[in-house]
């Protein structure tokens, strides 16, 4: 998936906003808002290079990104993200010189235009047309994801840094309600030693392996690191995301449990749990909330910018 996430993908607030929030304003820099007006986007295909609008490229992006039958509100939220992380990527890796390989790419260039499902994400992405989200007139590097374990994460807690004040933790209590909410992955005893072995640097022992494995969860009850002890003092730690990565599991929000030959893990949520759960923003779009409102919601303090 071509998504330009913070650092755990390699993939939130109810409450209070700044008075911008959710108002349009004309983006900062006449020249780059002009030259994004008018970008096409370079994509990688098998058989060359294949050029499309920067908008056409939105509506076939939203297509991989976020289920057709979310509600017409919920697609617009998810199409200003998909903008913003693209003006965020070409803004990094330059205007001109920007090539994106992505996968599945070939299936956009047959995709049927006049087909109920391309409408749908097509008119999501013209009735947000130019729209992107930024905090104190910067684009905003934006996270999202599917579905949360009840709460989205704090971007500075768990990364302890300032560098996106907008990632606050949210309530997502509907996200419950999902049907992928709850999965229980089983892994054997054998893959479990092998898999860690492989990525821990110590020279750890399989009793020190089976037995250990602590813990520590952030304040949304996402694993953050997994301690083993090594000897009598040496500790390493694989950070949560690797960790669900490692064994496969649909979020670092879980819990484990070891049986004679197998480790049990009961997980909560699908994603790394920063920015918009994509289930939660439908449930409120379902509720009445607009886009804006609903980005309002997840992205603390930001606004609503657009290019024209």
């Amino acid at each position: 998936m071509f998504v330009f996430l913070l650092p755990y993908v390699c993939a939130s607030l109810w409450g209070h906003v700044g008075e911008e929030t959710g108002k349009l304003r004309n983006g900062s820099g006449t020249e780059q808002t002009e030259e994004m007006a008018d970008h096409r986007i370079r994509v990688a295909m098998e058989w060359g290079i294949w050029e499309i609008p920067m908008e056409e490229y939105l509506i076939h992006k939203l297509s991989d990104v976020i289920p057709e039958d979310y509600e017409p509100e919920a697609l617009k939220a998810q199409a200003v993200l998909l903008r913003t992380e693209l003006i965020q990527a070409l803004k990094e890796q330059g205007y001109n010189n920007m090539l994106l390989t992505v996968d599945g790419a070939d299936r956009w260039y047959e995709t049927d235009a006049d087909s109920d499902t391309y409408k749908r994400y097509r008119r999501a992405v013209e009735e947000t047309n130019g729209v992107y989200l930024c905090y104190q007139g910067d684009a905003v590097q934006v996270s999202y994801f599917k579905v949360s374990n009840g709460k989205t994460r704090d971007g500075a807690e768990v990364w302890n840094t300032d560098k996106c004040p907008y990632l606050r933790s949210v309530s997502c209590v509907q996200d419950k309600a999902a049907q992928d909410y709850s999965s229980t992955v089983r892994v054997s005893k054998g893959d479990y030693l092998r898999k860690l072995q492989s990525r821990l640097q110590g020279d750890f022992s399989q009793e020190e392996l089976w037995n250990g494995a602590r813990l520590t969860y952030d304040s949304a009850e996402y694993v953050a690191n997994v301690s083993f002890i090594h000897g009598e003092s040496e500790e390493e730690k694989i950070d949560g995301e690797t960790f669900r990565y490692l064994f496969d599991l649909p979020s670092a929000a879980f819990e484990m449990e070891k049986e004679e030959s197998q480790v049990i893990f009961r997980v909560k949520g699908v994603g790394h749990g920063f920015g918009m759960s994509q289930y939660g923003a439908n449930c409120m779009a379902l509720n009445g909330k607009t886009y804006d409102q609903i980005l309002q919601e997840f992205f603390y303090r930001t606004e609503l910018a657009k290019f024209e």
